[in-house]
């Protein structure tokens, strides 16, 4: 049975651990410089029989704007609704703000859509910049 804990600390060894699953790049900092930026997000977790198999981070300010960052299903758990379950705590904390926005993934664009994010091209674009 598929268990949510909204609010959790993430540990920088469980976060990595996520993201080599999936194949991102490893983060290029310190754990300690990790760990800190993962206590600055609000987290929510998905755990299957106790074992952590969903991750997902809201950056907040709190009043207009959230980003959601790091929506990862271990590969085994993908396609079950974890995503889904916790893309829906993130999108409740964030229900008040201005814009929500977030990152995607070629997989995980059409979940996002379901949800009502677009691509946008009302005169403002979202850019990025990867030092």
């Amino acid at each position: 049975m598929l268990e949510l804990e909204e609010g959790v600390r993430l540990a920088a060894a469980e976060y990595r651990r996520f993201r080599e699953a999936v194949g991102w790049v490893p983060p290029p900092v310190h754990d300690a410089e990790l760990q800190a930026a993962l206590d600055g997000t609000w987290n929510v977790v998905a755990r299957e029989e106790g074992e952590l198999v969903g991750i997902g981070r809201l950056l907040d300010d709190g009043a207009l704007y959230a980003t959601i960052w790091d929506m990862i299903v271990l590969p085994g758990q993908q396609r079950h609704g974890v995503g889904r379950a916790i893309l829906e705590r993130l999108l409740a904390r964030a229900s008040r703000r201005t814009i929500v926005a977030l990152v995607a993934t070629p997989s995980g664009r059409p979940l996002y859509e379901e949800y009502g994010f677009r691509t946008e091209d009302s005169g403002s674009v979202g850019m990025l910049l990867r030092p």
